[in-house]
């Protein structure tokens, strides 16, 4: 069977943050059973009754063995830290539904390994991120993502970058902002920030409203176009 490309299309991290009833950061005690012994560090989003204790369990081997044939498969090492997307093990996923149980949302990608070097910055976006989406208020859940793409964590910029492009959130008030961006070190950054400075000048001239300042607008695009050194940057 052919996969569909919401398949193929890995979900963000905010997408799995805020989807995932359980995010949290812990260090692998034991892989080598049938169910990987975990020791929590961080607790960074629970939203249901069962909390992870200090130590819990995951049951992943099934899901493992059922994944599809573009997906991972799941291990767990002793002493890797990862970040963990879960939600309760129940009686539908197994016989015996025991009290500090807890399984992966997604395969394989209800687990991300942290590696040592920017492990804290991951783990700060990841609380970040989970703080904007607790948010109730939606119009002031959507001004801390357009503040959030000039974090200084870089994770947390291109995460709130991705969502204000998807969610439509970009504006006349965002260009300075997005052109900055244009000199970020991270690649995919840059091609964020034009793809966000695109969709506001399509939406402004479908709306019929003039841009500020155009043909300085139109300098920087040009002179971004022609000096940066991704492929992608210059064709986006």
């Amino acid at each position: 069977m052919t996969p569909t490309l919401a398949e193929l299309r890995p979900l963000t991290l905010y997408e799995r943050i805020g989807r995932a009833p359980i995010v949290v950061v812990g260090e692998i005690a034991d892989g080598e059973n049938r169910l990987a012994t975990v020791t929590t560090l961080n607790l960074i989003k629970c939203v249901i009754l069962e909390r992870p204790a200090g130590v819990f369990r995951i049951a992943y081997r099934l899901d493992s063995f059922l994944r599809r044939p573009w997906e991972d498969k799941i291990q767990f090492k002793k002493g890797e830290q990862v970040m963990l997307f879960l939600r309760k093990f129940t009686k539908e996923d197994g016989d015996k539904p025991e009290g500090d149980l807890y399984t992966l949302m997604w395969g394989a990608q209800g687990k991300e390994t942290l590696p040592e070097e920017g492990r804290q910055a991951m783990v700060g976006a990841a609380g970040e991120l989970a703080a904007i989406l607790a948010l109730t208020d939606l119009e002031e859940q959507a001004r801390r993502l357009r503040d959030a793409v000039t974090s200084p964590n870089p994770i947390v910029s291109d995460a709130a970058l991705t969502e204000v492009l998807k969610q439509g959130l970009a504006d006349q008030t965002m260009i300075d902002v997005f052109t900055r961006l244009f000199n970020a070190p991270r690649e995919t950054t840059r091609i964020l920030a034009m793809t966000a400075l695109t969709q506001v000048i399509s939406e402004t001239r479908i709306a019929g409203t003039g841009l500020q300042a155009p043909s300085d607008l139109t300098d920087k695009i040009r002179g971004r176009a022609a000096t940066d050194p991704s492929a992608e940057m210059r064709v986006e």
